[in-house]
């Protein structure tokens, strides 16, 4: 069918291909063209129907498309079906009917999760957005996700998406991973060794979800042996035995065959200890002795350790120090060993005073730190041996004329006797007896008698509590001191608990002794045991340091149970066995000090630091 030029022109709304256009044309029976103001429309049952066909077209964006007959083709047919958990296979698209062919695809939408698309041969990554230039395109991976996804694709002729296209809708089901009974897959097998030597018991365990493993020994769970592989190294008599591995899950349990391990050349009894070692308190100067008696078969071996660290040259049954010094005060014990096994021994303290000299005693404690609005920090005061005067402080607005940034314009301290809260301070007021007990004490004068600081001086005896807060944050510094006269009575605990943050937000308490000589003290930094006592987001794993001015002079991250006794001596709460509280006994001589609280592992939390004075 021919057409006039003028007509040509007046048929540019169709915006159809001269082609598609000819065909519908030729496809309709009658055909009536009419002109009207200077448009025109196509009228007739036909000319209605071809008037549809247009706006349908131009509506779906399918005019200048690949369609017609155009279809995709894909290796499984809509809807496809995989399972979280389970390797999809792989589904190849290709486009059938095209009147030129595929050069490149976009990826639309509606990706599963774990599955992505790439071209056929490629080895580029697969993508789950964007545009790939290849003819055959290729579906694969592991569905992570449940759920019914309508992946919606795009062909071009052209590379890079352009072009004519072609819009298609996928349709992937993905269901939910069944879940299955843990099962032994492979079974560990029995082991002979020579004594000393290394047993590895191996198993291969499966089940969804991911069960969780105990091994055993006999019917007693073994420590920390949670694997599919049991290692056990310098195999003794005290190893041979069977063993179990036990997998478990929410559906069920299974447990593996017991094996059998067998020491060859373990001969003898091992070690057992009938007199254990005794505690000792001795004078700078005097000798101090550790003694143990132990049975079993001999050779038998001495490791005297001190405070858990191993003593160079102590291997007999009888550790002594011919002139003790106050750095020797601490906890000892020894591991007695033979061929077949060891055993430690309860832990005995040495304590050691000065000669001739009144031991110093805890003078002082301040805690200076950075507080949100309403935040209270807690300092805990002990006077041992009847009442005593203290001076109590909390230094905000003074501390701007030392140099610190952002301080808290109006604290306020609260002392409390148990739950009942017994005096308090909000402003100090410029009190000429508080200005005169900062002098006696030795603690730095109020920047003006009209300063927001807050000070209160009163008589404690036994425990006492001291809050710090106020109602805009900043930093801070609380003070309590001994402001009575002579060593009884006196401060044997001191302590702190805040939030432990990072870099210049970590715990950090000043003490001072005061007097002559050293002191023995035993100081702590809990964190995970404050749990126990219904405190929230606690310091999981404390780091302790000391410092003497700038210098560190003792550490420790992780608590070693031979301190248990000493703790529980001095009236200290009990730590866990094994957990990540810090502790540590140190003999340190008159002055001042600090100790600095941090995450082992850079992590935050409430934490308290604890000072005790020891015999």
């Amino acid at each position: 069918m021919k057409f006039s030029a003028a007509l040509h022109r007046r048929l540019h709304w169709l915006n159809l291909p001269g082609a598609l256009l000819i065909a519908l044309l030729q496809r309709t029976p009658v055909v009536r063209v009419v002109a009207t103001a200077g448009d025109y429309v196509l009228s007739s049952t036909a000319g209605n129907v071809l008037k549809a066909a247009a706006t349908t077209l131009g509506a779906l964006g399918a005019v200048h498309s690949m369609a017609g007959a155009t279809t995709l083709s894909a290796s499984t047919d809509s809807p496809a079906s995989g399972t979280v958990g389970v390797p999809f296979g792989t589904v190849v698209f290709t486009i059938k009917g095209a009147p030129a062919a595929t050069s490149s695809w976009t990826i639309v939408s509606g990706v599963p999760p774990g599955l992505s698309f790439t071209g056929l041969g490629s080895t580029a990554a697969g993508v789950t957005s964007g545009i790939i230039d290849a003819s055959t395109l290729v579906l694969s991976g592991t569905p992570t996700t449940a759920g019914q996804f309508a992946v919606v694709l795009r062909a071009w002729n052209n590379t890079g998406g352009r072009g004519d296209n072609s819009s298609f809708t996928y349709i992937v089901n993905i269901a939910a991973a069944a879940n299955s009974a843990p099962t032994i897959s492979t079974q560990p097998t029995s082991k002979t060794v020579a004594a000393g030597g290394t047993a590895q018991f191996i198993a291969a365990v499966s089940g969804s979800p991911t069960p969780t493993l105990q091994w055993f020994k006999g019917s007693t769970a073994i420590s920390g042996a949670t694997t599919t592989i049991l290692t056990i190294s310098g195999a003794t008599s005290a190893d041979a035995a069977t063993y179990t591995l036990v997998a478990t899950s929410s559906i069920g349990s299974a447990t593996s065959n017991a094996v059998t391990l067998t020491v060859v050349g373990a001969v003898g009894t091992a070690p057992t200890i009938t007199t254990q070692p005794s505690s000792s308190a001795v004078s700078v100067g005097s000798a101090a002795s550790f003694s143990v008696v132990a049975s079993g078969t001999s050779p038998l071996t001495y490791d005297w350790k001190k405070d858990g660290t191993s003593i160079s040259g102590a291997t007999n049954a009888t550790y002594t120090i011919a002139s003790a010094a106050t750095r020797d005060a601490g906890t000892y014990t020894v591991v007695v060993s033979n061929s077949a096994g060891s055993v430690t021994s309860t832990a005995a303290s040495l304590t050691v005073t000065a000669t001739g000299t009144t031991a110093p005693r805890l003078s002082n404690l301040s805690v200076r730190t950075a507080l949100t609005a309403n935040q209270i920090v807690i300092v805990g005061f002990t006077m041992s041996g009847g009442s005593k005067s203290v001076l109590l402080r909390a230094a905000g607005p003074t501390l701007a004329a030392f140099g610190v940034p952002d301080v808290m314009a109006n604290p306020k301290l609260d002392l409390y006797n148990g739950s009942t809260k017994i005096n308090s301070n909000d402003n100090w007021g410029g009190s000429a007896a508080l200005s005169a007990s900062f002098q006696s004490v030795g603690a730095f004068s109020y920047a003006a008698s009209t300063s927001l600081d807050a000070a209160l001086v009163t008589t404690i005896e036994g425990g006492r509590t001291l809050q710090v807060s106020g109602p805009a944050a900043g930093t801070v510094l609380v003070e309590g001191y001994d402001a009575g006269t002579g060593d009884t009575p006196r401060f044997t605990n001191l302590s702190a608990r805040n939030k432990v943050g990072t870099g210049a937000n970590i715990l950090i308490a000043g003490f001072t002794l005061a007097g002559e000589g050293a002191r023995n003290l035993l100081i702590r930094a809990v964190g995970p045991k404050l749990s126990e006592f219904g405190v929230t987001g606690v310091l999981t794993d404390p780091l302790l340091e000391i410092y003497s001015g700038s210098t560190k002079i003792a550490e420790n991250d992780n608590w070693s149970t031979s301190l248990a006794a000493t703790a529980a001596s001095v009236g200290a709460f009990a730590l866990t066995a094994g957990s990540k509280d810090a502790a540590i006994i140190v003999a340190l001589p008159a002055g001042g000090y600090t100790v600095q609280v941090s995450g082992a592992d850079g992590g935050v939390g409430e934490a308290i630091v604890e000072i005790y004075e020891l015999p």
